[in-house]
């Protein structure tokens, strides 16, 4: 699977992006705001795992953030299942180097068109850690709206924290390419 836009990719992940995955991943400000599951510092030991488990999934909605051949993100869909298989949440981090150029914007656009129209979701979801002001505007620019703050439902880095709930319904996406 590629998408483009804006001469950025969304793709799937290759085995040859250990290196540019490891250095764009590897940053305390990316993994304060991400799942325990994405470490901190990134090696490239980390960036093989990762790859290797990718390519492994038969149905996998994982992919890289492209610049050229460097891996700079990565942006994926989790499915829900039984009454709520229409739905999925998103998650998306950029390399720091790569912030505020309007990257992730169309990324997350470009993905959300992707997910609505060819697995047919009405609805895509996001959670949000407290402090992240960057990733709210990015899924208002997208069209999200908040839909629920959950006070203090996240242990990360020793201490509780909030995280807010997005959603975006498919009749209300707008896709302006």
């Amino acid at each position: 699977m590629e998408l483009t836009f804006n001469g950025y990719k969304i793709r799937s992940y290759k085995t040859d992006d250990v290196k540019s995955l490891s250095k764009n991943a590897n940053d305390p400000d990316i993994s304060k705001y991400l799942d325990d599951r994405f470490p901190y510092p990134y090696t490239i030991q980390d960036a093989e795992i990762w790859i290797k488990f990718v390519q492994e999934q038969n149905t996998n909605l994982l992919f890289a953030i492209a610049n050229n051949d460097e891996v700079i993100g990565g942006i994926s869909a989790t499915p829900y299942s039984n009454v709520q298989r229409f739905t999925a949440e998103i998650g998306f981090w950029l390399g720091k180097e790569f912030w505020n150029k309007g990257i992730t914007t169309e990324a997350v656009k470009t993905f959300c068109n992707f997910l609505f129209t060819k697995y047919n979701f009405n609805k895509l979801t996001a959670k949000v850690f407290e402090g992240n002001e960057a990733s709210k505007k990015v899924l208002i620019k997208c069209g999200f709206i908040q839909e629920g703050n959950h006070p203090e439902s996240i242990f990360k880095n020793g201490k509780f924290i909030s995280h807010y709930s997005y959603g975006l319904l498919k009749k209300d996406f707008k896709y302006d390419r």
